[in-house]
């Protein structure tokens, strides 16, 4: 965008202007009729929307005028001052003072609380309405005046009962499906890359068609009943007495005040909404200031009121009209109202022999983009939450008008936010500790009175003698409702229901400070009633919320006091130690629970030995794990040395790197003499001989501990392998099974894995 020269962006903005200003004549006049005023009033309106509003908004892409919206709110403001036009735009003069207001009151915040399904509502809505009204004015049949989008229509028929009686006239519908033909194939040929929009192409082929019609005399010719027909102002004797002034008098009539109240509140609404849509169809997405917007359009009705015109907000038919013709900035939206001022004043006769049908084609053509097929796909994909408010708003405005259907849509998508808060105040969290079982209920940001039910069901449904922790470290707000309802639960029914609670995280003003009647660490009592396979078990889990990313909360804190008096580890981990491998990280556990034995390579030795032997025979634990791990750096060494027959310490520089490499060579004798000798020290022969290693160390711990041995064979104990991958965090546990174990790995000679 920044780079388009100047030039070619203001050629594109001029084009967009002029088509925009052909589609605005036709509706500003529409307008003005439905609305009970004189057409002046209606192309006035145009002309300070576009030029006056244009220039002070802060949108690229809306265009300001005369909306089809509020035709009845202007008819009712009428019909309460007795019919008199004058007390009418001291009203509109009023309003637009009004919304200066809200602009200094920064109301345009209102803008940011409408949904995005609601919006993209509103743009589909709009797209079929001129898809169904323009029809009509397709073919000729002219019974409503141009703007009108509303679902009732004279004689109490209505949009469809209208499609049904239509009245063809030949001439109009040759021209209107043409043109609408020529504008669908210009958009899927490489010539829509040109600068001239298609819009201004069709309405110089309509007028040529129908010069066509005219020079041969055929019947199929167009009348002046479906041509433009502005006022021609230079053949009056007065042009200035087209123009109305307020008339201030009125402003003693507490009716006049109300009335610019309803016209400021109607307007600003449909300008937000409008400004976030047209933001929507932004080719460049640029965001709209809203307070900006409510001052720009403050300014333009008190003009419009000082010089007799209607009330103008942004319109998303005609902002949609100029993103399609190739708009680039608000310059655009300029020239379209100063195209409108000479259209008025200088070449009336010329726009006059514009046929309605192709105004209409450029309609229905802008409203199919809208309204496109792949939106309603689009948004059906994204699931009933976002679908269904997205349906409920596009019936709505059609069913009604622009302001009722947002406020249906608006409810309809409060109603599944109301009902997604039901049910997200509370988050249940069931939780397998070493000490037992444990419900954890989160309290999401804010819990209000609409989650009561919500927790009270969860409260209800806790098993008696049950451990709970009600957790609102996130919150930050709770309902007064809430908070007498986890009083009276801790204080009356967990008691009596021998359940324990627990309070973490309440902030200073509730008076609460944490009660925590469960810390979940390894006890002598849990430990006790362990097994092996256990404990196994509470590894494996503990590995996989590792790798989800669903680690237990624990009160660190808390777990040093406890175990301050005393540790009864469940299980004894010989590792690596590579910083990536925290044992207490990979199984997801607490201070207390396990102890780490930590060699280079997870090697065994009579140091490694005594310090297993302590964590089973001295402080009870069920379990030994032989942890090696991917990409080991140790075992890399040892198979780099042995690959090049050279001395380690020269080969390394280091001088007691030797212990740790000739324990992890036997390793990779092994693999050699099953698998031969690779050409490389590949990272997948690194694995092999480090899964290899780790087999070899627990034949190393049950062939040189008589204490551990004796543990293994009465069922005291168990020792298991195991790999992690250092890529994806998981760890690969080696089972009873030898060949389980050695995952494919060839051997000769099986390594016994003692159950």
């Amino acid at each position: 965008m920044h780079d388009t020269p100047f030039r070619t962006t203001i050629a594109r903005d001029a084009l967009a202007g002029l088509v925009v200003s052909l589609v605005a004549l036709p509706l500003c006049l529409g307008i003005a009729q439905a609305s009970g005023v004189p057409p002046m009033s209606g192309l006035i309106a145009g002309v300070i929307g576009g030029i006056v509003v244009g220039f002070l908004s802060g949108s690229h892409i809306s265009v300001s005028g005369p909306s089809a919206g509020y035709t009845a709110i202007v008819l009712a403001q009428i019909a309460a001052v007795g019919g008199n036009l004058q007390a009418l735009f001291l009203m509109v003069f009023l309003s637009g003072l009004i919304q200066l207001g809200f602009s200094a009151l920064k109301a345009g915040f209102f803008s940011n609380y409408i949904p995005n399904n609601v919006i993209k509502g509103l743009l589909a809505a709009i797209g079929l309405i001129l898809i169904l009204k323009q029809i009509p004015h397709l073919i000729g049949y002219d019974f409503e005046p141009e703007g009108a989008m509303s679902f009732k229509e004279n004689a109490g028929a209505n949009t469809f009962t209208s499609l049904l009686n239509m009245n063809l006239n030949w001439g109009a519908c040759i021209i209107g499906l043409v043109c609408l033909a020529f504008l669908f194939l210009w958009d899927l040929s490489p010539l829509k890359k040109l600068l001239v929009p298609s819009a201004l192409l069709a309405v110089l082929l309509a007028i040529g068609i129908n010069a066509i019609f005219l020079a041969t005399g055929s019947s199929l010719a167009v009348d002046s009943n479906h041509l433009i027909n502005l006022p021609l102002i230079r053949e009056m004797e007065n042009p200035l007495h087209v123009l109305m002034f307020p008339d201030f008098s009125y402003l003693t009539n507490p009716v006049i005040y109300t009335g610019a109240l309803a016209i400021a509140i109607v307007t600003s609404l449909e300008a937000l909404l409008s400004i976030e849509a047209a933001d929507k169809i932004d080719p460049y997405q640029r965001a709209t200031p809203p307070n900006r917007e409510l001052f720009a359009q403050g300014v333009g009705n008190s003009l419009c009121g000082l010089l007799g015109a209607i009330p103008v907000t942004s319109v998303v038919v005609r902002s949609s009209v100029n993103a399609s013709s190739g708009s680039r900035t608000r310059a655009a939206t300029v020239i379209h109202g100063v195209i409108l001022l000479a259209a008025i004043i200088a070449i009336p006769s010329l726009l006059n022999m514009i046929p309605l049908a192709v105004l209409a084609a450029i309609l229905i053509s802008t409203g199919f983009k809208l309204a496109s097929p792949a939106l309603f796909k689009r948004m059906y994909r994204e699931g009933w939450k976002q679908f269904l408010p997205f349906v409920a708003t596009v019936s709505a405005i059609i069913l009604t008008d622009l302001l009722t259907g947002i406020i249906i849509g608006l409810v309809v998508s409060t109603a599944f936010i109301l009902r997604s808060n039901l049910r997200k105040g509370v988050r249940i969290i069931r939780e397998k500790h070493v000490a037992g079982d444990l419900v954890r209920i989160q309290l999401a940001s804010q819990v209000s009175f609409l989650n009561r039910a919500a927790l009270t069901t969860t409260l209800e449904e806790l098993p008696s003698g049950s451990q709970v922790v009600i957790d609102a470290r996130t919150t930050d707000y709770i309902d007064p409702d809430i908070h007498a309802l986890i009083l009276k639960f801790r204080n009356e029914q967990a008691p009596a229901r021998e359940i324990g609670v627990s309070l973490v995280g309440f902030m200073p003003h509730y008076k609460w400070d944490d009660e925590v009647q469960y810390v979940d660490v390894s006890t002598k009592e849990a430990q006790t009633k362990l097994t092996p396979q256990d404990v196994l078990q509470l590894l494996k889990e503990g590995n996989r919320r590792f790798v989800n990313g669903d680690r237990l909360y624990r009160d660190l804190a808390r777990q040093v006091n406890v175990t301050a008096g005393g540790q009864h580890p469940m299980a004894v981990v010989l590792g690596c130690m590579d910083s990536r491998a925290s044992t207490e990280l990979l199984f997801d556990l607490g201070l207390g629970d396990i102890f780490t034995v930590r060699q280079a390579g997870a090697i065994g030795g009579r140091k490694a030995l005594g310090s297993i032997e302590y964590g089973c025979k001295a402080a009870g634990s069920k379990l030994i794990v032989v942890l090696g791990h991917t990409g080991c750096g140790a075992v890399t060494a040892a198979c780099q040395v042995g690959h090049q027959k050279a001395d380690p310490v020269a080969a390394t520089g280091l001088n007691n790197i030797g212990y740790v490499t000739e324990v992890i060579h036997e390793a990779y004798e092994e693999e050699i003499k099953c698998c031969g000798e690779p050409k490389e020290v590949s990272a997948d022969f690194v694995d092999r001989v480090a899964r290899r290693n780790v087999l070899r160390t627990m034949k190393y711990i049950r062939e040189n501990s008589d204490v551990l041995r004796e543990m293994i064979e009465t069922n005291q104990i168990a020792v298991v392998g195991a790999m992690y991958d250092i890529r994806s965090g998981q760890v690969d546990f080696f089972e009873a099974d030898p060949a389980s174990a050695l995952k494919g790995l060839p051997t000769e000679e099986p390594i016994a894995i003692p159950a």
